[in-house]
């Protein structure tokens, strides 16, 4: 039974809380909508707001998120939880020997060496000062008490649980310090960060709700279970197809055949080549037919077995004592706690660690159509702009649509987004433009939503539902085909 004291935590948490989704989104020639990608996760979600928009617009935006916080916080403390640390993959001796072993098979490590040479990549989430910037003077005008922390642990003193905070502040530009909380103070968490980040003391507890779920956004961090979980429904017509690429997911005969029936405008590549990992390289490649013909060449001309793909979904990979000391302090720390790791003593001073390890994302690589987006006209220049589209709802409605559009006035030719001499500029989209999204994706969000909650009930369920993309990937070659 739930404990009656005022000092002691109660079970309250009342229906699911609310999903905070971001949709890379194209808005497509024939004024439709294709989907690209969806993550969950504020730290990606209040990106934009925190980088893109400024002024009124972004508080604009973000109010309907702090209003609904204050709904379920009632009149307790929202807290942020914030880890702007980006989680990425090593990469030890034996991940190497491992890709010589089946090299045979085609494997794609392109992120790799972007990885390994990546100095001042991005973080997945804007530092607490750019947060509360929009934050903190919204929160105050609609009377809401906010704080934010960087570390969130449960300790039991005096036999009750209590929640220690490190980095704990109520304006976000004021320097952190230590405390203590009961939970019953929360009212609501929001967790601001990597998925994998999230604080292992937060998961399983009932005291308030935590936005996002994090078993949705870990699942989301996983390319392939987008497509997965809407497969066979309505709204998977809105997703841009995928084809998983590298280790024998696909045949070289395969991919000339999606290539075949591809068609884009002169100077625009037919494919865009993606990390299947949200943890590896950001960027991505784009690809013309010389070079969808070359990726075709690398691949074998059967598949994989089944049972041999299975087997490297996540394999165990060994660590060397050497490696594990070069480590940085935080991807130490989530390595540590990786389950079912191991170590072997060797009994003269040395081990080695061995973990599960995502050997198969990390190895191959998603392959699909490009696809022509609708030129925008902009209404700061009043001319026709190329770009890409980031769509953020939170309780299924949309909060913010935003153009990132490239600032030379459209002129025919395809330029990239990601690279950092193409200068780029963001604008909300029209009203007009909003409600058309709201029409087509609200149904597209409850969908993904609705399947998350009925098949994702914990870490096992992401592994299986990885192993049926897995066991299916042939028929998603069909499909690209028709």
């Amino acid at each position: 039974m739930p404990l009656s004291s005022s000092n002691r935590p109660v079970a309250r948490i009342q229906g699911p809380s609310p999903r905070y989704l971001a949709l890379e989104c194209v808005l497509t020639t024939d004024h439709g909508v294709l989907v690209l990608d969806a993550r969950g996760g504020v730290g990606g979600g209040l990106m934009p707001l925190a980088r893109a928009y400024g002024g009124r617009g972004a508080r604009h935006r973000l109010e309907p998120f702090l209003r609904r916080l204050g709904e379920l916080a009632g009149k307790r403390l929202i807290l942020f939880v914030h880890d702007p640390f980006a989680a990425r993959q090593p990469f030890p001796d034996d991940f190497f020997r491992l890709v010589e072993r089946y090299s045979t098979l085609g494997p794609i490590t392109d992120w790799v060496p972007d990885l390994q040479g990546a100095k001042g990549l991005p973080v997945g989430a804007p530092p607490i000062e750019e947060m509360g910037a929009f934050i903190d003077p919204l929160a105050s005008r609609l009377r809401l008490r906010m704080a934010y922390c960087n570390v969130a642990r449960v300790e039991h003193r005096d036999r009750e649980p209590k929640l220690l905070l490190s980095g704990y502040r109520e304006r976000a530009r004021r320097p952190g310090t230590t405390v203590i909380l009961s939970p019953n103070e929360v009212g609501v968490a929001v967790f601001s960060g990597s998925a994998k980040r999230f604080p292992d003391d937060l998961r399983q507890q009932e005291w308030f709700p935590v936005v996002n779920p994090p078993l949705l956004d870990e699942a989301l961090e996983h390319k392939w279970l987008l497509n997965e979980l809407l497969h066979g429904t309505p709204s998977a017509k809105l997703l841009a197809p995928r084809l998983p690429v590298g280790l024998g997911m696909v045949s070289g005969q395969e991919i000339r055949a999606f290539s075949d029936h591809l068609q884009a405008p002169g100077g625009f590549p037919l494919a865009v080549l993606e990390p299947s990992l949200q943890s590896l390289y950001p960027g991505r490649r784009f690809l013309d037919r010389t070079a969808l013909r070359a990726l075709a060449a690398r691949q074998p001309e059967r598949h994989a077995p089944r049972e041999l793909l299975d087997e490297l979904l996540c394999p165990s990979i060994s660590h060397r004592y050497e490696e594990i000391t070069g480590y940085h302090g935080k991807q130490l720390d989530n390595f540590l706690r990786t389950p079912a790791a191991r170590v072997q003593d060797h009994g003269d001073g040395t081990f080695h660690f061995s973990a599960p390890y995502p050997f198969l994302e990390t190895t191959v690589s998603l392959l699909r159509p490009y696809v022509e987006a609708r030129p925008i006209r902009s209404r700061k220049t009043g001319k026709l702009h190329r770009g890409a589209l980031r769509v953020v709802t939170l309780d299924r409605k949309i909060v913010a649509a935003v153009h990132h559009l490239v600032t030379e006035p459209d002129d025919g030719t395809f330029q990239d987004l990601g690279r950092p001499e193409v200068a780029t500029f963001y604008e909300a989209a029209s009203a007009e433009d909003e409600a058309m999204l709201q029409e087509q994706l609200g149904p597209f969000v409850r969908e993904l939503e609705e399947q998350s909650e009925a098949r994702i009930r914990g870490a096992e369920d992401t592994g299986m539902l990885l192993r049926a993309w897995v066991r299916r990937h042939g028929d998603y070659a069909v499909d690209l085909r028709h």
